[in-house]
């Protein structure tokens, strides 16, 4: 028998593959046995057809034959047994018929199943049907039929699947579909009443009526019927039959998109159901006996209806695992309309009126719910309704009214991946610091009303995604993410906090909390307002000059406080313009130059700050000196500092600086405990020359620039000239070489106008002076030390005035 099939096949093959004489049809070896299928497409009539076809198959082979996109106008001038082989299957799709000729499709009394949609056809064929008595399938969906007549399908009695989608029937003859029909195919029509087509159809098992204005079921539906498929959503029902409680052979009913008030309990005997779509209705109320047999049921939508209470008749369902419930009104839902639900997987209840959550009477453990919907309700507190739920992995809250977390509430859920509690009302997240939340990956908690952070991510210890946008966040703690690092599957990650729209993204202190959550594998993620092009804050923040202590530099004769003028120091990181701050705005020349600090020899670490880095060794005395000099600078640094200790504290530091051949003078101050004292550096500079001295006084191999007249500022500049001059030849002699000159001016930054920068006093100085800072004004009283914290406020706020005279 084995050898008898495959020599069969074997000619089936054959009969394709030494056939190339049918072209520009095509052959191929058909799924079922002994059978070939056919493929014509594109060709110019049906008498190329035929001649392509006739006598080039052998006539017991079963064909499969499809003619489609072409051009059949001469259709009743050739017939299908001109090609002399056994048609069993015919489809003639996309041809732009309009009518089928009797002629061609005579004698095909073998065929099976006839396809003649996407066509122009006006009416039901039914002088072709007449030919086929043992047609069992008829497609003329996507036509233009317009009515099902009494006597069109006579001829074809053993039909038992019709298809007659997308047409434009309005009209059903009362008997006209043979009772032998399995599976019916009406919508997408404009059919207003089944008009009793349909009542004598005991063996119909699938029926679609979708997608038609039907309006009454009643008396329609034949009793006792099969049916296991009903399709009759989006139609204008305003309820459904009474015969349908006697169909217990249902399975799946789509009802979505009438007019339903109710079910009337007409599916309490359903033991066979196993989805019921009946959203976007009318829907009110549910009887506790709805679906008293339905134990089979696994999806149940019943969404965007008016339902006030599911009324506990879910509880029959032991298959459910999928409920939805949103878009209705429910005030008050209870975790017991859950109860006993074995098998449900996911229940959505969001766009409600839920005002309270009820727990349940039992525990929650063994309901195996992986997806709950929450969202946009109007709930205020959980009261540890959800608290067991350890299957629950995707927990949504969001636009709730929600003010806290309470002890309890998420206890239990050791499976929660995503917590979504966006726009509530959250003040804080402390209950997540107690609350161990094992595998929770992704929390959302933004548009909400949280302040601070501080150990509330102590309980996540995987967590790797966190929304916080659009909160009042001010102050984060170091210590947040301390028992936290991000892991997906076993791998590692970084944890991803997202700020945007916080207060604190504008806070500059944000730069050393960056630092600290990029240490413990955490990034701190956002974009503000604050800053130009709306860059990454983390990015941005790490190029801000960057000075913890205020650096204050002294600059005239320490004896007299008169002579003295008091300036900042700004050290930019880099002198790059991309990398500076938007807090700097270009304004064109600048009116305050930076002071060059020399380079200090490093004796001990850690540096006072990063980018003025003074490094100090400290023993048991309460005072240190270290001394460096350099060929062209000395620079010495006193400490008063606590005993055996390796960390510099700001109040306790002075620098001083000089430039020879200038002398240098030192000033220790013992502060108070937790003071916080300015960095000073005291530059005291020679005493003026006279008319009256030589010229060599002033300096060996220098003229007398100090003549009797000149203005005080020209003569401290000239003798500035001659120390650089000295210092300069100095070195030339110990190099033993000759340099260049030196620049006479210190390179001017190009931003001059600083409108905010953190940790820094600045000095009052006139707009007029640009040049050298080294000029001192005698005539000016402005220029007094600073000795006390008032004086610092002063100067730093008279800085945003630069265009202002200098306060007396």
């Amino acid at each position: 028998m084995t050898s008898l099939m495959y020599a069969v096949f074997h000619i089936a093959t054959l009969q394709c593959a030494v056939r190339p004489e049918i072209s520009p049809c095509t052959c191929e070896t058909g799924k079922a046995f002994n059978h070939v299928e056919l493929a014509c497409e594109k060709l110019e009539s049906f008498n190329a057809v035929v001649d392509s076809l006739a006598n080039k198959l052998n006539p017991d082979m079963k064909i499969d034959l499809k003619i489609t996109h072409s051009h059949l106008d001469d259709l009743e001038m050739r017939s299908f047994r001109d090609m002399n082989f056994n048609l069993y299957k015919l489809r003639m799709q996309w041809n732009n018929l309009r009518s089928l000729p009797e002629l061609p499709f005579r004698g095909l009394s073998n065929v099976t199943y006839l396809s003649v949609g996407d066509n122009e056809l006006d009416e039901v064929p039914k002088h072709v049907l007449n030919h086929m008595p043992l047609l069992q399938t008829l497609d003329i969906a996507r036509c233009n039929i317009r009515a099902v007549q009494q006597d069109d399908l006579k001829g074809i009695q053993m039909v038992t699947n019709l298809i007659l989608p997308s047409n434009n029937i309005t009209r059903l003859d009362r008997g006209a579909f043979p009772l032998s029909l399995l599976i019916l195919h009406l919508g997408r029509n404009q059919i207003e009443s089944l008009n009793g087509s349909l009542h004598d159809l005991t063996e119909l098992q699938s029926l679609f009526i979708n997608a038609n204005n039907i309006s009454d079921l009643d008396g329609q539906l034949p009793d006792k019927s099969k049916l296991i498929l009903l399709m009759a959503h989006n139609n204008r029902l305003e309820r459904l039959p009474s015969n349908l409680v006697t169909m217990d052979n249902l399975e799946t009913v789509h009802l979505h998109f009438n007019r339903l008030r109710s079910f009337d309990r007409v599916l309490r005997n359903a033991p066979n159901l196993t989805e019921l779509l009946a959203n976007n209705n009318e829907l009110e109320y549910l009887a506790q006996d709805e679906f008293l047999a339905s134990w089979q049921m696994e999806t149940l939508h019943l969404a965007c209806n008016h339902i006030g209470s599911l009324n506990y008749s879910l509880h029959p369902m032991l298959k459910l695992k999928i409920g939805n419930f949103s878009f209705n009104d429910i005030e008050e839902f209870s975790m017991e309309e859950l109860h006993g639900l074995r098998s449900l997987k996911m229940v959505d209840l969001s766009y409600n009126r839920i005002k309270r959550l009820l727990p349940g009477h039992k525990s929650m453990s063994e309901l195996p719910l992986i997806d709950l919907r929450l969202d946009h309700n109007q709930i205020i507190t959980l009261d540890s309704a959800l608290a067991g739920l350890s299957y629950l992995r995707i927990l949504s809250l969001s636009k709730n009214r929600i003010e806290s977390i309470l002890p309890g509430d998420l206890t239990g859920m050791n499976r929660l991946e995503i917590l979504d509690l966006t726009a509530n009302q959250l003040v804080d997240l402390k209950q997540l610091e107690t609350t161990l939340l094992p595998n929770l990956r992704v929390l959302k908690v933004a548009y909400n009303n949280i302040s601070k952070l501080e150990r509330d991510f102590y309980g996540l210890p995987v967590l790797c995604q966190v929304n916080l946008t659009n909160n009042q966040i001010t102050t984060i703690s170091s210590e947040l993410v301390t028992n936290t690092r991000c892991r997906t599957h076993n791998v590692p990650g970084k944890l991803e906090i997202n700020l945007d729209d916080n207060p604190i993204m504008c806070d500059v202190g944000l730069n050393e909390i960056c630092r600290l959550m990029a240490a413990q594998d955490a990034r701190i993620r956002g974009r503000s307002q604050c800053f130009e092009n709306d860059q990454e804050v983390c990015t941005v923040l790490p190029m801000l000059y960057k000075i913890d202590l205020p650096l204050i530099v002294k600059i005239g004769d320490a004896e007299n406080p008169k002579m003295q003028m008091i300036v900042p120091s700004l050290i930019p990181i880099k002198n790059s313009e991309e990398l500076l701050p938007p807090y700097i705005k270009r304004l064109g020349q600048p009116i305050i130059n930076p002071l060059i600090i020399p380079a200090v020899v490093v004796t001990t670490p850690p540096p006072l700050a990063p980018v003025l880095q003074l490094h100090v060794a400290l023993d048991n005395s309460n005072a240190t000196s270290t001394t460096t000099t350099t060929p062209a600078t000395t620079t010495t640094t006193t400490v008063a500092a606590a005993a055996a200790t390796t960390t510099v504290t700001p109040s306790a530091v002075e620098m001083v600086t000089t430039t020879a051949p200038t002398t240098t003078s030192t000033t220790t101050t013992t502060p108070q405990p937790n003071d916080t004292l300015p960095v000073v550096l005291d530059i005291e500079e020679p005493n003026l020359t006279t008319a009256n001295e030589a010229p060599g006084e002033a300096g060996a191999g220098h003229s007398n620039a100090t003549a009797a007249g000149l203005p005080i500022e020209q003569q401290l500049d000239e003798q500035k000239r001659n120390m650089e001059k000295d210092q300069l030849e100095q070195q030339q002699q110990q190099q033993g070489q000759l340099q260049p000159p030196l620049e006479e001016e210190v390179a001017k930054t190009e931003y001059e106008t600083v409108d905010y920068i953190p940790n820094v006093v600045l000095a009052p100085t006139s707009p007029s002076s640009k040049s050298n800072l080294l000029e001192l004004d005698t005539d000016s009283q402005s220029n007094s030390v600073l000795l006390g914290d008032l004086e610092v406020e002063q100067a730093a706020q008279n800085l945003q005035k630069p265009e202002e005279p200098p306060e007396v």
